[in-house]
């Protein structure tokens, strides 16, 4: 597509206005939705500390790949922007309790459980399973973990669509 292709896509003022209706509108519903899981997030934890509940914890999983036919999910995917991870680190850090909970969630289940991470040059992937991550305490007492990067899968941008999701998609 040329540049003066990419100047007629939109002919009007018209079409311009209700583009940019469209645009705050899916904006706006995005935000309201990071709102309703934030609150949400708020009054689980203000009835957990009420009914004095510590061993219960909230986690969402980002994308379910589900098998309509078997009526069953067949890989779970957590996605992540970690636009901060350098090859020389070695490692990428992640939430301790959402990586535990994952792990044992694919394990109870016997559904894949996948992380991936879209960085400022790649996608990694990780399958996610026991003995990968390591757990590390930190000064402020939250425990992360940290997933080594040589146990990534590397791709770019056709390399996901014509590797690791044709290869996912074609198992079901």
């Amino acid at each position: 597509m040329t540049e003066g292709d990419r100047r007629n896509l939109i002919t009007d003022n018209r079409a311009l206005r209700r583009m940019r209706r469209q645009t705050i509108h899916a904006i706006m519903n995005q935000l309201h939705g990071f709102d309703a899981h934030e609150e949400f997030s708020d009054l689980l934890e203000e009835a957990r500390k009420k009914y004095n509940i510590t061993r219960v914890g909230l986690f969402d999983i980002d994308l379910v790949l589900y098998d309509f036919k078997l009526g069953m999910p067949k890989a779970f995917l957590e996605v992540k922007n970690r636009y901060q991870v350098r090859d020389d680190d070695g490692y990428a850090m992640f939430d301790e309790p959402q990586y535990t909970f994952l792990e044992d969630l694919g394990n109870y289940i016997g559904v894949p459980v996948y992380y991936v991470i879209k960085t400022k040059t790649k996608w990694l992937v990780w399958k996610v399973e026991r003995g990968l991550a390591q757990r590390r305490q930190l000064t402020d007492g939250r425990t992360v973990v940290l997933l080594p990067l040589e146990k990534a899968r590397p791709y770019n941008h056709g390399q996901m669509v014509n590797r690791f999701l044709r290869e996912l998609l074609r198992r079901y």
